[in-house]
């Protein structure tokens, strides 16, 4: 019983690993699961279904596989950092838990294409409830840490800087591990944590210039 217990556990896993390449390689409108199932060297064609449920449930599986890791790293940070009257301390709270762990799973990866595909999609991300696995609920305190040293902004423009330092990270990620596994040379995730984490302080604590006055002087 133990042994087809670890037997399942083994296909769920290579099932896990074998969808989340296809659908970082290919889009995960492009790859049907007979595909997956079929990449991964099952006979059986309703293996996904046995192991996962649904094509949705997969997705999500594949999600908390690097959501949980990300968060663990995120809440140890975040409390590191809480006291820091340093704003980059807390913008690196956000971003180098997703770098760290990007550089844990060596070259090629397939992580942040994935999560890239998967938090862009509207109708995708309607079907998993929302889950964002970049900015996820333990990143809450940390967000909330970097607007205590921003001067106040409109509501419209905090939430755009937000949405720009988020698609930031994610497509920068996306773009530097297709470029590794493109040329077999590994991305120094170090450097690209640190890269982003200067960028979005930047970003975030940049001074606001009115629009109308601005547009006055160049009358």
């Amino acid at each position: 019983m133990e042994i087809r217990r670890e037997q399942a556990g083994a296909t769920r896993e290579l099932l896990l690993r074998t969808a989340e390449r296809l659908f970082a390689e290919r889009g995960l409108a492009q790859v049907p699961n007979r595909q997956i199932v079929e990449a991964a060297g099952q006979a059986n064609n309703s293996a996904l279904a046995y192991h996962f449920g649904s094509r949705t449930e997969l997705i999500r599986a594949i999600t908390r596989s690097h959501v949980e890791p990300i968060a663990a790293r995120a809440r140890e940070r975040v409390g590191r950092t809480r006291r820091s009257k340093n704003p980059r301390d807390h913008v690196a709270s956000l971003v180098l838990p997703y770098t760290e762990h990007l550089a844990s799973l060596g070259n090629p990866s397939w992580c942040a294409r994935f999560l890239a595909q998967v938090v862009t999609d509207p109708a995708l991300l309607d079907e998993t409830e929302g889950v964002d696995p970049v900015l996820a609920v333990e990143f809450v305190d940390g967000s909330a840490a970097v607007w205590e040293h921003v001067a106040p902004l409109p509501p419209a423009e905090s939430a755009l800087r937000s949405q720009t330092a988020r698609v930031a990270v994610i497509h920068t990620c996306a773009e530097q591990e297709r470029l590794a596994a493109t040329t077999g040379v590994p991305a120094d995730w170090a450097l690209v944590g640190a890269a982003l984490t200067d960028a979005l302080t930047g970003l975030l604590t940049a001074p606001r210039h009115d629009l109308h006055l601005t547009a006055e002087g160049r009358s």
